[in-house]
C-alpha cells in the first residue's frame, strides 16, 4: 500500500491534481465557506451567495456568452453535458500554478487531466444545482431587507409575499398597517452611517464596509414621530422574526458547543432554564459589552433587574410549586379513579358470577 502511495506522489499528474484542487478551494469555495461560518444574521444575503457561487463554478467550464446577464433560473437551464457549452481546453479556469505545471507533461495526459476537469466541473454544478436553495422563491423575497433595497421597486413585493406566507405572525390587519409602514420606511431620511462605513485605504480608494443588518434595523425601528411615539409597529415584528432565520448551521453548531462548555461534570443538573439564562447573560455581554464584561453600561434598568432578581426567582419557585402541586393532585385523582374502576369491575364481576350461580341452581331445582 505504501509502495503504490510512493508511486503515485511521484508522479508529475499527481501534483498538478493537488493544485487544481487546492485552486478550487481558494477561489471558489473559500470565500463562501468563510461567510457562512460568520455569526451576524446574513439569511437576506443567503441566496445572492448561493447565486453567485453556482456562477462561479458555471463561469470556469461554460461559455461565457452563455452566462451574461443571465439570472440564476436561466443558468440552471444550461445543458452541462453539452460539449457546444463548454469553453475550450485554452480557457478552462484551473490556475496559473496549474497550468504551468501542466505543460511539462505528455500530451496524452494533458488531454486526461482537462477532460478530467471537465468531469469534476459538471459534477460540482450538479450537485450544487441539487443542494442550493437557489430555486427558493422565500430566500429570494427576503432581500428586501438590505438597506439597498429600500427603494427598489420590487421590495414593497417582496415584503407582502413574505408576509403573507407567515399567517401565523401576522394577520389581515397587521398586513394593511404593514403596507403603509412600509411606505413611511421607503420615504424617510435615514442617514448612510447607519448601514455603511466609508474609509480610505492606503491609496485613495474608497472602502466601503456595511455594518450588520440587526444594528441598522435597531436604529430604524427607534424613529419616532413628533409626538413621541414610534413611527413603525409590524414592520419590527416581522423583521425581527425573519432575522432570527439562520443563514446556516454554524450557529447552531456553535451553540451546541457553548452548552458543552457551560455543563460541565459538577453542573451537570442545570435545568433548560439555568442554561437558557446562561447564554442570554453571555450573549448579552457580547451584544452590549463587545464580549467584555466591564464594558457593559450600567443603566437603572440593569440595576433595577440585579436587585430584584431575588424577588423574581422566589415568585418563579413558588409557580414551580403550584404547579408541581397541581401535577401530584391530578396524578393522585386520575389514581384514584383507576382504583375505583377497578374495584367497580371486580365487583360487577363477581354480581355476575352469583347472578349465574342462582341460575343454574333455580333451573336444577325446575
Amino acid at each position: 500500500t505504501w509502495k503504490r502511495i510512493q508511486i503515485q506522489l511521484e508522479q508529475k499528474k499527481t501534483l498538478v491534481r493537488f493544485h487544481f484542487i487546492l485552486y478550487v478551494y481558494r477561489h471558489i469555495f473559500s470565500k463562501p465557506l468563510t461567510w457562512l461560518q460568520q455569526k451576524q444574521p446574513f439569511i437576506h444575503l443567503l441566496f445572492e451567495e448561493c447565486s453567485n457561487l453556482f456562477r462561479n463554478i458555471l463561469i470556469s467550464f461554460i461559455k461565457d456568452d452563455l452566462l451574461t446577464n443571465k439570472t440564476v433560473k436561466q443558468l440552471l437551464s444550461i445543458s452541462f453535458d453539452s460539449q457546444a457549452n463548454e469553453k475550450p481546453d485554452s480557457k478552462l479556469e484551473i490556475g496559473e500554478i496549474t497550468r504551468n505545471e501542466l505543460q511539462e507533461m505528455p500530451t496524452n495526459e494533458k488531454i486526461k487531466f482537462m477532460q478530467d476537469v471537465r468531469d469534476i466541473y459538471k459534477t460540482i454544478a450538479r450537485e450544487l444545482t441539487r443542494t442550493l436553495p437557489v430555486t427558493n422563491n422565500f430566500l429570494q423575497n427576503l432581500q428586501f431587507m438590505h438597506p439597498l433595497q429600500r427603494h427598489h421597486e420590487s421590495s414593497s413585493k417582496s415584503l407582502m409575499i413574505i408576509a403573507r406566507d407567515l399567517p401565523q405572525l401576522l394577520s389581515d390587519d397587521d398586513l394593511d398597517y404593514l403596507n403603509g409602514e412600509w411606505r413611511l420606511y421607503e420615504n424617510e431620511t435615514i442617514p448612510e452611517e447607519w448601514y455603511q462605513q466609508k474609509t480610505t485605504s492606503g491609496g485613495s480608494d474608497e472602502v466601503i464596509k456595511y455594518h450588520p443588518i440587526d444594528n441598522y434595523w435597531k436604529h430604524v425601528f427607534a424613529i419616532k414621530t413628533s409626538s413621541g411615539i414610534v413611527k413603525f409597529i409590524v414592520l419590527p415584528k416581522l423583521i425581527k422574526s425573519l432575522l432570527s432565520l439562520s443563514h446556516g448551521n454554524a450557529d447552531v453548531e456553535r451553540g451546541f458547543s457553548e452548552n458543552a462548555a457551560l455543563i460541565t461534570d459538577d453542573r451537570s443538573s442545570l435545568s433548560d432554564i439555568s442554561i437558557n439564562g446562561l447564554r442570554a447573560t453571555k450573549d448579552a455581554v457580547k451584544f452590549y459589552g463587545q464580549g467584555k464584561v466591564h464594558e457593559v453600561p450600567i443603566c437603572k434598568g440593569l440595576l433595577d433587574s440585579v436587585k430584584e432578581a431575588h424577588s423574581r426567582c422566589q415568585v418563579d419557585q413558588e409557580r414551580k410549586q403550584r404547579i408541581l402541586k397541581g401535577k401530584e393532585a391530578i396524578e393522585a385523582a386520575a389514581k384514584l379513579t383507576k382504583k375505583q374502576r377497578t374495584n367497580f369491575g371486580r365487583k360487577r364481576t363477581k354480581s355476575n358470577r352469583s347472578t349465574q350461580d342462582l341460575t343454574r341452581r333455580s333451573r336444577k331445582c325446575v
